[in-house]
C-alpha cells in the first residue's frame, strides 16, 4: 500500500499533495553509519547505506526527518541495524545512481508498547527500548521523560523556563518560588554573616596589635 506526500502550505495552514509521490516501505540492513552531509548548505541532511533484502548493492539514504523547529534530526540507528524506512525513490539528474528519500523510520523486530502519557493521559505508541513518560506533544523541554534527578518536577531540567512544542516559552513557578525562597533565607542569614565577618576582623586587629 502506497500512501501520499503531504506537505503543509504555511500561509493559510492547509494541506496540499507534494507532487503526488507515493510513499513506500522499504527493509534491509544498515551498513553504515549516519553521517551529516550539505553542512555549507541552508539543507544539510543525514546520510547512510542501506542494503536490501536479497540484494548486493547497496542503495544511499537520505534521511528528511526534522524537529518542531524544522532542523533536521539525526535518526537513532546504527551500522547493522536492520530497519524499515518510509519515503520515495529519487532520481537527482545531477547523479547517475538511485536513491532513497525517508521520512520516517522503525527498527526491525523492535517491540512496540502502549503507554498513557503523564502530561494529558492519552495513550501512545513507542518503543520498548525508549519507554517514554510523554507523549510527543507533552515533551517538555525537548524531553519525553519524567526528570530522574529531582532536579524540578515542572520544568524538568531546574532552567527555569518551561518550552511545549509549538508553544511559546513560560516562566517555570517552582524554579521562581523555589529562588525566592533561597534568596529569602540568605537574607535572613546576612545579619549573621555581617556579625561572623565583624569579629574576625576584630580578632585579626588585637592579633596585628600585639605583634
Amino acid at each position: 500500500m502506497t500512501e501520499n506526500l503531504i506537505t503543509l502550505n504555511k500561509k493559510d495552514g492547509t494541506s496540499r499533495l507534494a507532487e503526488a509521490k507515493p510513499l513506500i516501505k522499504i527493509q534491509g540492513t544498515l551498513t553504515s553509519s549516519i553521517q551529516l552531509r550539505g553542512e555549507e548548505t541552508q539543507e544539510p541532511y543525514y546520510y547512510a547505506f542501506i542494503r536490501l533484502k536479497g540484494q548486493n548493492i547497496d542503495l544511499p539514504v537520505i534521511f528528511k526527518i526534522k524537529d518542531d523547529q524544522e532542523n533536521p534530526t539525526k535518526p537513532e540507528l546504527k551500522k547493522n541495524d536492520g530497519v524499515e524506512i518510509t519515503g520515495h525513490y529519487s532520481n537527482s539528474p545531477h547523479n547517475v545512481h538511485k536513491s532513497f528519500t525517508a521520512y520516517s523510520y522503525q527498527l526491525l523486530h523492535e517491540k512496540r508498547i502502549r503507554k498513557k502519557c503523564v502530561g494529558c493521559c492519552d495513550t501512545f505508541t513507542c518503543s520498548q527500548s525508549k519507554n517514554y513518560d510523554y507523549c510527543k506533544n507533552c515533551e517538555i523541554n525537548g524531553s519525553r521523560y519524567v526528570p530522574r534527578e529531582n532536579k524540578c518536577p515542572e520544568c524538568g531540567d531546574g532552567s527555569g523556563t518551561i518550552k511545549f512544542p509549538n508553544q511559546p516559552p513560560r516562566s517555570c513557578k517552582t524554579c521562581s518560588l523555589k529562588n525566592q525562597a533561597i534568596l529569602a533565607e540568605s537574607r535572613e542569614q546576612l545579619p549573621k554573616f555581617e556579625k561572623e565577618l565583624e569579629e574576625i576582623i576584630q580578632t585579626r586587629q588585637r592579633l596585628q596589635s600585639h605583634e
